[in-house]
């Protein structure tokens, strides 16, 4: 290696170093430089994803298109190592090696940094999330504990989607498609420049269909839809100084799947605005940003109808610093504030202030070996705010003790050969309770004088991983192998037995449970060649064991995790190029698991087998000219329904489009 992979290593450098059009990473340069897709998320600096201090498959803009898929979940089923479940048109979950569930608090999802994920609940709307497919450059899929890496409740892994930086790359584009179930999508693209000073793009996006046929609310919403749009600009200030604005809305709605099984009809606004700040200094990158989240929830056609406001505002300042040829230093610090609003339903305002410090360290001691360090601490306290007077109790009866706890990662790999690379690493991350989970505490902790606070969830993992360049083959083998332990998990508030207060109301609430463990890992294969055909090959397996009692999983399946997740999972993909044709299918196997629903002789939730099944994914695309690209894409082509979670069955979806680029 070593000679070659020091090279590359000192160029990438150049990518971020203290020179014109440095302040951020040039993506495309440092691709051209190690000839193929890089990360910068996990240290700052660009590296293949085989040398990155953590497990990180990358899905580039090629892979998205080649997909035909028209929503982010649709294309991570065919990811090693995750669990996609489909509970509707617009509504699915994504899991990282187990712990899935209808909402999956335990994954942090990221939007060129900048969280999309939902604090209020602990779930990501993933066809909300402000950004058209033809804007991504790239997502990265973090697996394992990564939050000193990463940053906030990134448990059991982190999806970061990256998008084409608006001053260094054109983007330009219509994406038109319709099909089965009524389904209509559109996308468009613009980007405007003023080379190497300003740049500045815009997209949107709306999509609608037919909801699957099956399990429906009392008050049906009407056909499924989403409406986003996004602006994204950079500026130039000086040859050190960048200045970063960015802003978005979206809507959507549907009928969701939440965790107590059973759908409601839901109508979700989002809108955020962020700005970030890079300077190229004698004391290194410094960057601050800056970002507010707001959602205002609303539903209807259960128990109850529900409605809130979530605020989120986060700072977050760094510095990237060089020291001599071999150390990396990145220094951190971030704040952030969140707020639930419900004067009905959680008796006035929640809010929790983090505070946090990271230091990460990379260090190159000698060129075949290298050692990344990171720890972050997170301090946080607990508010509850403008009471209404039958709530007036819970300010007086009520404290919540602050969080402190810290998080690690650490990674040491060894590359002995130009085609070689070793990964031993261990990591810490927390879960989080959510805020409906702590309003929740506050309102009825009057009500239950004996009830516990409760406490973060603390994940270990330890991962061992190697990956193998294979000329001959024109392929890259990947293996790797993890321990996982959950010191105690937090039960989802809807998804407990109902129980009664003093005052006869009946509700639910979130606990502490005991801890689970689970063992895995993933073996693939993957390659391409100047022939036009490219594969992919490979088996996941995570196995979990929970540690809670079998009396009180067999009365709460919601925190069975064990039998929740489908522990066996294969995938196999072949396309191929030729002229102006491509051709490319994917499937997926994966073992039967238990999903649950709502029982209504209960009153609670109740397990649901979902047999093992295969998915079939397939898509043609024609360039009829060097701008436009004609494709047929057909989801499920091997049956027309079949059971992929406890909610509705999943229908084969057919699509036809039309994609201009200009």
């Amino acid at each position: 290696m070593n000679a070659r992979k020091l090279s590359v290593l000192a160029a990438a450098f150049l990518v971020i170093a203290p020179a014109a059009h440095a302040q951020t990473v040039d993506y495309t340069a440092a691709e051209q430089m190690f000839g193929e897709p890089v990360t910068a998320s996990a240290i700052g600096k660009p590296q293949r994803a085989s040398e990155a201090p953590a497990n990180i498959d990358i899905i580039t803009a090629d892979d998205i298109r080649r997909s035909g898929a028209t929503d982010i979940p649709s294309i991570l089923r065919f990811v090693p190592g995750l669990d996609v479940r489909r509970y509707g048109q617009f509504d699915a979950a994504v899991g990282i090696r187990g712990y899935n569930t209808a909402l999956n608090p335990r994954v942090l999802v990221l939007l060129d940094g900048r969280q999309v994920y939902q604090d209020d609940y602990g779930y990501t709307l993933w066809s909300q999330i402000p950004v058209a497919l033809g804007e991504i450059r790239q997502i990265e899929i973090i697996k394992g504990p990564n939050a000193a890496l990463y940053g906030f409740n990134a448990v059991s892994g982190v999806i970061n989607i990256v998008t084409f930086d608006p001053l260094r790359d054109r983007k330009n584009a219509v994406d038109m498609r319709g099909g089965t179930q009524g389904q209509a999508y559109g996308e468009g693209v613009a980007t405007i420049q003023v080379p190497d000073r300003f740049g500045l793009r815009a997209s949107v996006k709306g999509t609608r269909a037919d909801e699957f046929e099956g399990k429906s609310v009392l008050d049906d919403a009407e056909k499924p839809n989403v409406k986003t749009g996004a602006a994204d600009m950079r500026y130039r200030l000086n040859d050190h100084v960048e200045l970063g604005v960015s802003a978005s809305i979206g809507g959507i709605e549907t009928e969701y799947y939440p965790d107590f099984g059973s759908y409601i009809a839901m109508d979700t606004k989002t809108q955020s605005l962020r700005g970030v700040l890079t300077a190229d200094t004698s004391l290194g990158l410094l960057q601050l940003d800056a970002y507010r989240n707001a959602t205002d929830f609303s539903s209807s056609g259960w128990i109850y109808d529900l409605g809130w406001r979530q605020d989120v505002t986060v700072v977050k300042a760094s510095d990237l610093v060089r020291v001599g040829g071999d150390h990396t230093l990145r220094i951190g610090a971030e704040y952030r504030h969140n707020s639930l609003k419900d004067d009905d339903f959680f008796g006035g305002e929640t809010s929790t202030d983090l505070v946090a410090g990271s230091v990460m360290w990379n260090w190159q001691i000698r060129p075949d070996l290298v050692v990344t360090n990171a720890v972050r601490l997170d301090a946080m306290s607990v508010r509850k705010n403008d009471t209404p007077e039958e709530f007036d109790q819970t300010q007086d009866d009520v404290d919540y003790p602050d969080i402190v706890q810290p998080s690690f990662n650490s990674a040491l790999l060894y590359s002995p050969t130009d085609f070689d690379t070793f990964r031993l690493s261990a990591a810490r991350a927390l879960q989080l309770p959510s805020l409906v989970t702590l309003s929740y505490y506050y309102r009825l902790s009057p009500f239950f004088e004996e009830l516990a606070p409760l406490r973060p969830s603390a994940v270990m993992n330890y991962e061992a991983g190697y990956s193998r360049e294979l000329p001959s083959l024109d392929s890259q083998f990947n293996f790797s192998l993890f321990v996982q332990d959950t010191d105690k998990t937090i039960g989802s508030p809807f998804a407990l037995p109902l129980i009664f207060t003093r005052e006869d109301e009946l509700v639910s609430l979130s606990r502490n449970f005991a801890g689970s463990g689970a063992v895995g890992g993933e073996i693939g294969i993957d390659g391409r060649n100047e022939a036009g055909w490219r594969w992919n090959l490979s088996y996941s397996l995570a196995s979990l064991n929970d540690r809670t009692s079998a009396d009180i999983l067999s009365l709460i399946p919601a925190i069975d995790y064990a039998v929740q997740n489908p522990v066996h999972s294969v995938i196999a993909g072949l396309g191929f190029t030729w002229d102006r044709l491509e051709v490319d299918g994917q499937a997926r196997w994966q073992s039967s698991f238990k999903d649950f629903r709502f029982d209504e002789a209960t009153f609670g939730s109740a397990a649901e087998n979902v047999p093992d099944y295969v998915t079939l994914n397939a898509r043609a695309g024609y360039k009829v000219t060097d701008q436009a690209t004609f494709s047929v894409t057909a989801e499920q082509l091997n049956a027309a329904r079949i059971v992929t979670s406890a909610g509705r069955r999943s229908e084969r979806r057919l699509l036809a489009g039309l994609k201009i680029e200009f």
